[in-house]
């Protein structure tokens, strides 16, 4: 079953019919030529199942011919939307799943349940005891049954309430700290879960994620006393299904861990969330892709081009969507609306991106003759804000490797120790001997290299090899695959985010301005960010405390002032406007005074701004270009602003 990318990968070769380069398809798909090569590897796999014809040419890269007449016809057939997680997720998962499980879990569930081989599981059950091992637990294998946590009451308690409160840091924003204390976390998760199980109720872990939230989100409303009716001809409709009875049996649970009660709505509302995400996980079954599944692909895509990043290949934002929208609609089919009581909390967190999608929902709007209100779209917020956050944790990530040794564990233990000291850039995945290395866990992994004291021939992860004491002529091998993954990674942050030319219009640039004090000066350069909608006018009170406080720090360059502030008064994604002032403005800088040049830059999130950012530092830094800006010719300006935003 082809992923996604593998499909459009197939799909793009198979429209040149012709040979298409590896490199250019990495480009085309903004991964790494290795990842491509993954990619066409299991497309050579599913060959003769597709009617594939597949010619590979060193110089010339690919070329894919079909004997199926219509390639479209593989899509809803072989493709899969399936999560792909972490380490950190699986073991976090796996972890949770062992503490909760009353009876002992196999190897194999644990491997479906986070869709990796049971050779990455056995990778990462690894993982899993040294943890345990550190909370004074042990995972013990039960023969022919699974694997179980043991230790003293004491313990165990102690390591779930750590576990959950790391869960919940993760999938809630912390949100639900300000609303509930740890060991009500705790036992919010754990009436969920154990219904689940006592139930043999399967739901992928996406799904179990987005009813706990809803859960939280349910008690509150509750403790705040908030009712509403559910039309009795849809709740007799809901209580003729098997979810109704599961959610009856986790609602009995709350009341009792709470003492609280439950109006019958919000029995109505779980069975809802039940039923829509086992609607998705079939379709994922069969391969099939609903309408709701198109149009939510098509509100992310909108979302992308309006805040300037790739939300397009985060799997887990386009699932949850689904999963939260399906009884979403329902629920506003029937005016049962959602009240949310973080709605406040979100807007005012969130405000660019309220305003984003309250633009974009149409599509779905639409097709379903329905309207969301604030309350759930503050819902749909959160789903967006965690695929964000998930991009804004780009950074140099290490570089991943394994190490191998010939049979011994001593050798490459050795090699462990030295590498640790001389390279933190590398991440050592695991020590092998040559007989036990597995090239679907190096794949799994995203293994970039191995480092071996043996002569080791691998077809798709490159292999160093090495002495066992990493002489002068092994450090320069390992100094080239370094600074090649710095090269990378300036390479992959320079395409981050929208140009100069998309955040600085000419609607944003003004000049042969005459000369104004400071303060006015700011003000009048933020103004043009006011008209647009892009910050609040408080934004320029802000700069100007923060130049008050900490001197002219924001002249950054002979005559030229970037100034900005906190994105607490910051409305859109991210915003820039440049003014020209033929006589200058006296900023009290000891070398670059008078500027001629304020640019102001607005930014909601710090990692969007980055490509705009770089684009505007070559802009300055080209003799040519600060010619045009200090003699204020806007044709000049606009083109050399258009030719920088090409590069």
């Amino acid at each position: 079953m082809l992923s996604k990318r593998q499909y459009y990968i197939l799909t793009f070769i198979l429209e040149r019919e012709t040979f298409v380069p590896i490199h250019y398809l990495a480009t085309q798909f903004n991964v790494s030529e290795r990842t491509i090569q993954y990619d066409l590897e299991y497309i050579e796999d599913m060959a003769n199942k597709l009617g594939l014809n597949i010619q590979r040419n060193k110089n010339e890269g690919i070329k894919i011919s079909s004997t199926l007449k219509y390639s479209k016809e593989l899509a809803p057939k072989y493709t899969s939307n399936a999560i792909h997680y972490s380490k950190e997720e699986r073991n976090l998962y796996i972890i949770l799943k062992l503490f909760e499980a009353n009876t002992p879990t196999s190897s194999q569930e644990l491997a479906t349940m986070v869709a990796v081989t049971r050779r990455t599981i056995v990778e990462d059950l690894k993982g899993v005891q040294r943890w345990l091992e550190q909370h004074e637990l042990q995972l013990e294998y039960m023969k022919n049954k699974g694997f179980i946590i043991q230790g003293t009451e004491n313990a165990y308690r102690k390591a779930y309430a750590e576990m959950v409160r790391e869960y919940f840091k993760m999938y809630t924003h912390e949100m639900g700290h300000d609303l509930f204390s740890n060991k009500e976390l705790e036992q919010i998760r754990l009436s969920v879960t154990t219904v689940l199980r006592n139930s043999n109720y399967q739901l992928v872990q996406s799904a179990i994620d987005g009813l706990i939230y809803h859960i939280l989100i349910s008690i509150h409303r509750v403790n705040e006393d908030f009712v509403f009716e559910i039309p009795d001809k849809e709740y007799k409709k809901l209580k003729e299904t098997e979810q109704f009875q599961i959610a009856l049996q986790i609602q009995k649970r709350l009341e009792e861990q709470f003492q609280i009660y439950f109006p019958k709505s919000e029995a109505a509302f779980i069975t809802l969330h039940l039923l829509g995400a086992k609607t998705s996980e079939i379709n994922q079954l069969n391969h099939q892709m609903d309408e709701l599944e198109v149009l939510t692909e098509q509100l992310i895509e909108r979302m992308s081009g309006a805040l300037g990043l790739d939300l397009m290949s985060d799997i887990k934002l386009l699932n949850g969507l689904i999963v939260h929208l399906r009884p979403a609609i329902h629920r506003l089919k029937f005016d049962m609306t959602h009240k949310n009581p973080l709605k406040h909390e979100i807007i005012k967190q969130y405000p660019q991106l309220i305003d984003e999608i309250r633009k974009h929902i149409w599509g779905i709007e639409e097709n379903y003759n329905i309207s969301f209100n604030d309350d759930e779209l503050t819902y749909i917020i959160l789903h967006f804000a965690s695929a964000i956050e998930r991009i804004s944790t780009i950074k140099t990530n290490k570089i991943k490797v394994v190490l191998l040794c010939g049979s011994g564990v001593g050798t490459s233990q050795l090699l462990r120790s030295k590498i640790s000291h001389i390279y933190p850039e590398l991440e050592i995945v695991d020590a092998y001997s040559i007989y036990e290395v597995d090239e679907t866990l190096l794949k799994h992994e995203g293994v970039d290299y191995i480092i071996s004291t043996v002569p080791f021939k691998q077809t798709v992860v490159p292999v160093v090899q090495v002495s066992p004491f990493i002489n002068e002529s092994d450090r320069k091998q390992l100094n080239t695959i370094i600074n090649h993954s710095r090269e990378k990674y300036v390479s992959e942050v320079r395409g981050l985010g929208p140009t100069l030319e998309q955040v600085l219009p000419q609607s944003r640039v003004l000049t042969q301005q005459r000369s104004r004090d400071r303060d006015d000066a700011i003000k009048q350069s933020v103004s043009l960010l006011v008209e647009d909608g892009v910050v609040e006018s408080a934004y320029a009170i802000d700069i100007i405390k923060q130049l008050d406080a900490f001197g002219p720090y924001m002249v950054v360059s002979p005559h030229i002032a970037l100034i900005h502030a906190k994105h607490d008064y910051v409305k859109q994604p991210v915003g820039f406007s440049l003014i020209h002032y033929k006589e200058g403005i006296c900023f009290s800088h000891d070398t670059y005074d008078p500027v001629f040049i304020i640019i102001t830059l607005a930014t909601e999130h710090p990692q969007i701004h980055l490509n705009a950012l770089r684009q505007f530092s070559e802009l300055i830094m080209n003799e040519a270009n600060r010619t045009a800006m200090f003699s204020g010719d806007m044709q000049a300006i606009m083109k050399s602003i258009n030719k920088v935003s090409q590069n």
